[in-house]
C-alpha cells in the first residue's frame, strides 16, 4: 500500500470513529436534554412509579373513609364518593359533612402531574334519562366548583353527567322490585385521575 492510499486510509478511520464518538455524544445531549425538559416541566421521569405512588396514597385515603372506593385502570385511577355522602336527595348542594373528603381529594388532584382530572356524575334510575343526565351534571360542576373555591386548578379539571347510564349495582333486585341498597351505589361522583397524559 503505497505512502497516500494509508494516509487515505488512516483519514477515513479517524473520520469514521470520530463521527461514531460524536454520534454517541448526541444521543447522550439528547437523552440528557429529555431529563431537563421532564425536570423543568415539573413532570417525573418515571410516570409510572408516580402512578403507584398515587395509587398508593388513594387506598390509603378510602381505607380511612368509608364513602370512598378506589379502581386502579389502565390509563387512570378512578376514586368513588357516593352521592348520599356529598348531597341531599334530588340536590346538587354539597353537604358539609362531605368537605373533609372533598379536601383530601383537592389535595390528590393537585398532585397529579399530568392531563386532566375528570369529574363523573351518576345517578340511579328514578326518573327520566333527561333529568338524571342534568342532575348529574350539575353535580359534577358542584363538586367541581368547590374543588376550585378550594386550591384546585379549573384547567386541569373536566366535568360530565352520565345519569344513570353507568350502574355499578342493579336498581331493580331479580324479582324486578326496588333495590334500594343498588341505587345508592349507583348514586356518585367518580373522580378519574390520569396516569398519564
Amino acid at each position: 500500500m503505497g505512502k497516500f492510499a494509508r494516509m487515505a486510509a488512516l483519514a477515513l478511520l479517524f473520520s469514521t470513529s470520530h463521527a461514531s464518538a460524536e454520534a454517541s455524544d448526541y444521543k447522550r445531549e439528547v437523552r440528557d436534554l429529555k431529563a431537563t425538559i421532564l425536570n423543568l416541566k415539573g413532570l417525573p421521569q418515571d410516570l409510572d412509579s408516580t402512578a403507584s405512588a398515587l395509587f398508593a396514597r388513594i387506598e390509603d385515603l378510602a381505607a380511612n373513609q368509608s364513602d370512598l372506593t378506589v379502581r386502579q385502570e389502565d390509563n387512570a385511577i378512578r376514586v368513588s364518593m357516593t352521592g348520599d355522602v356529598l348531597f341531599a336527595f334530588d340536590k346538587a348542594d354539597i353537604r358539609t359533612t362531605a368537605e373533609p373528603t372533598l379536601k383530601e381529594i383537592a389535595r390528590l388532584i393537585a398532585s397529579v402531574p399530568v392531563g386532566k382530572t375528570v369529574i363523573e356524575g351518576h345517578t340511579d334510575s328514578k326518573g327520566s334519562d333527561t333529568y338524571n343526565r342534568t342532575l348529574s351534571l350539575r353535580r359534577a360542576k358542584a363538586v367541581a366548583t368547590w374543588l376550585v373555591g378550594h386550591g384546585a386548578d379549573r384547567a386541569k379539571l373536566s366535568v360530565v353527567g352520565l345519569g344513570s347510564s353507568r350502574p355499578v349495582a342493579p336498581n331493580e333486585g331479580e324479582n324486578g322490585l326496588d333495590n334500594p341498597e343498588g341505587r345508592a351505589l349507583n348514586r356518585r361522583v367518580e373522580f378519574v385521575l390520569p396516569k398519564t397524559q
